[in-house]
């Protein structure tokens, strides 16, 4: 087989799930077929160019206004003709969009394939259904069946379940932190905390009312918020009106992620819309109990009383019971089924399912 290559493409400045899943595949695909070239196509000064930098990852980078950001664009389209890539992958809306401009524009026949990782609806519009439905785009991977569900009736092209994945290598068991010390609390306090921007989609609210009626029941217990976002004032002010500054700890975006999650007691996810939650393999790989909402693509991989325990949406009375009992009588039967779980997912597995993909397109328009 000869050496092909691959353009993935992604627009997000932040670093979120989805850039950790570009990422994993770009280094499960090196491992699995030394012959694929990659390169990745980001926004100038995004979270993706600064890791592709200090990870010697190829990547070529445009100033980023809009999804329809001319100069934008027109880099896109010079990388294309200049890479001639076998593959187009697309990891985002923004991407999405201009892809399918560029590709319209320049005539191009190469494959695209389009990676769908959150849980909204199609768009409505125009202009939606006919990017979503563009000829060029060959394949579309969704990392849930709960996604698959949502896009299916709208789209033409075939869609494949991939479940996003982890790395062993991120884990560093030599990298140790104390969060209780950090925050000055005694080492007998319970820690409950999520991991995830501070967007609407992941119910900060449910989460501090849950953590509300806890606190009533129990000053030992704290939570943990960690990550960044445009609703951080919101929730401060919503934990400030419910008087649990003490108990409550916002601590921003943090690259020690795997350090934080092993400090808790559980991983608290309540959601309201989630393509699957990749940060919860972290959580089954340290085995740390898992309480969710069943939003999304999460039963999938929170199974209920088997993997963790999920309860409705919004429903802070539930979660709080729920979280009250795994604290008291945690089953380690569930984390050891989780973890085992965690294990079948690793990266090099999302990157053989991807690959295949890959190869059926390309056996299509190329003799390899």
């Amino acid at each position: 087989m000869k050496k092909f290559k691959v353009l993935h493409v992604s627009s997000a400045l932040s670093w979120r799930g989805g850039e950790q899943q570009i990422v994993n595949l770009i280094d499960g695909l090196t491992l699995i077929n030394e012959n694929i070239d990659q390169t990745i196509f980001c926004a100038r000064e995004s979270a993706i160019e600064k890791y592709s930098i200090s990870h010697k990852i190829n990547f070529e980078s445009a100033k980023k206004k809009s999804a329809i950001d001319l100069f934008y664009l027109s880099a896109l389209s010079k990388v294309i003709k200049s890479y001639q890539p076998d593959i187009i992958h697309v990891h985002d809306s923004h991407a999405h969009t201009a892809c399918v401009l560029v590709h319209l524009f320049i005539f191009s026949k190469i494959p695209i394939v389009l990676h769908r990782r959150v849980d909204f609806s199609v768009g409505k519009s125009f202009f939606s259904n006919y990017k979503y439905n563009y000829s060029g785009i060959k394949r579309i991977i969704t990392v849930s069946k709960a996604i698959k569900k949502i896009i299916k009736p709208n789209v033409k092209a075939p869609v494949d379940v991939i479940y996003s994945s982890w790395r062993k290598s991120l884990i560093d068991e030599s990298k140790l932190i104390n969060l209780r010390e950090e925050l000055k609390l005694p080492n007998s306090t319970k820690l409950i905390g999520n991991i995830a921007a501070l967007t609407d989609h992941k119910d900060y609210q449910t989460f501090v009312k849950t953590a509300a009626l806890i606190i009533k029941k129990d000053l030992n217990i704290h939570f943990i918020i960690t990550g960044a976002g445009e609703l951080k004032e919101q929730i401060e002010s919503l934990i400030s009106s419910l008087n649990l500054e003490e108990n409550i700890h916002l601590l921003g975006f943090r690259e020690d992620v795997p350090e934080i999650m092993k400090n808790l007691d559980i991983f608290f996810m309540p959601s309201k819309m989630e393509g699957l939650g990749s940060i919860l393999y972290l959580a089954f790989a340290f085995k740390i109990p898992v309480v969710s909402t069943n939003a999304g693509g999460i039963p999938e991989l929170v199974k209920d009383k088997e993997t963790g325990y999920t309860c409705e949406i919004g429903n802070s009375e539930e979660l709080s019971q729920r979280l009250l009992l795994v604290l008291e009588q945690e089953n380690s039967s569930v984390t050891e089924t989780a973890y085992q779980l965690a294990l079948s997912n690793l990266h090099v597995h999302m990157a053989q399912a991807n690959h295949k993909i890959y190869l059926d397109l390309i056996r299509k328009n190329y003799e390899i």
